[in-house]
């Protein structure tokens, strides 16, 4: 089998060690490639003097999460892998943990992602975002809560959710689904491939007896202002697959309607916040309708 680890790093070199440490004492060979996001900080120099095997990509810009992997899996399918392997900066696995993800991705042809279980640096703990995603209403794998709570777990469970920290593709995903869509330029780009994968009849799995490490607590975060969190679910929602056509449309007329009754009785603050969301929806709404389009498409679409 052809594994390609991929990770974009940017300004990440106190993980460096560990991670790409991790996928050089891995039990299967890899061919590990690094999109830098233009660190300027030492990163591309540190990565050739002591990660020499890695295959660099040096972008002069920061491309985003989403367009640096589209970069990434773009030369992992022109070098005939089998796998690529999209790991965070700030993670790192297991020695077996590759091997037996392919080995389950194997056995189980229907998934077009496979994940490890996320834990934290102590591997005390699952993380809780990942806790969040699993026990999304609507999108519960009940039948993993009982296993789990029973102590009588399988080798892999369908979820509709988990982050893309760490998750192995087969070819046939990238050919299908294709890369991130860079409608998103950075968070909410993963939810859009889920339902994407999802949409084109395609499985994700948790496989909860592997492990990756995502050392997440200290990581600088963006700025977590109300209106670039509200905006980012906006275009979620409006892109998301599983959604109907009409979906970006529905949205308007809600928050259009929302919006003036709730001038109508008085509550300016929810009126503006109803007609704000409706005027991002307006902005947007010609390129979310040729994402939604594009996205339908079964072919390697995005990769550059």
């Amino acid at each position: 089998m052809k594994v390609f680890p991929i990770i974009v790093t940017y300004k990440g070199q106190r993980w460096y060690d560990r991670c790409f440490t991790s996928l050089r004492e891995s039990t299967i060979p890899v061919q590990t490639i690094v999109v830098d996001n233009a660190s300027n900080d030492g990163t591309v120099e540190y990565i050739k003097e002591h990660f020499p095997e890695i295959h660099l990509i040096e972008s002069k810009e920061n491309l985003g999460f989403g367009r640096a992997n589209n970069i990434a899996m773009r030369y992992a399918l022109d070098q005939s892998c089998d796998y690529v392997f999209l790991l965070n900066q700030d993670a790192w696995v297991e020695p077996d943990t590759l091997e037996n993800l392919v080995a389950i991705a194997e056995r189980h042809s229907d998934y077009g992602i496979v994940a490890p279980l996320q834990v934290d640096k102590e591997k005390s703990k699952v993380l809780f975002g990942l806790v969040d995603f699993l026990t999304y209403p609507g999108k519960i794998n009940h039948q993993m809560i009982s296993d789990l709570l029973l102590d009588k777990k399988e080798e892999i469970y369908a979820v509709g959710e988990v982050n893309a920290a760490a998750w192995l593709l087969p070819r046939k995903t990238l050919e299908t689904v294709g890369g991130f869509d860079p409608i998103f330029l950075h968070y909410g780009e993963d939810w859009n491939y889920l339902s994407r994968v999802l949409y084109h009849k395609m499985k994700v799995g948790l496989t909860p007896h592997l492990r990756v490490v995502h050392d997440c607590k200290d990581r600088v975060e963006q700025p977590k202002g109300y209106e670039a969190k509200f905006d980012k679910w906006l275009l979620q929602r409006a892109t998301d697959l599983l959604y109907p056509d009409t979906q970006v449309d529905d949205m308007m007329r809600h928050y259009r309607r929302t919006a003036m009754v709730k001038l109508l009785t008085f509550h300016k603050a929810t009126c503006k916040e109803n007609w704000a969301a409706y005027r991002y929806l307006r902005q947007h709404k010609e390129r979310i309708e040729q994402s939604r389009k594009q996205n339908k498409k079964t072919e390697d679409s995005w990769l550059c």
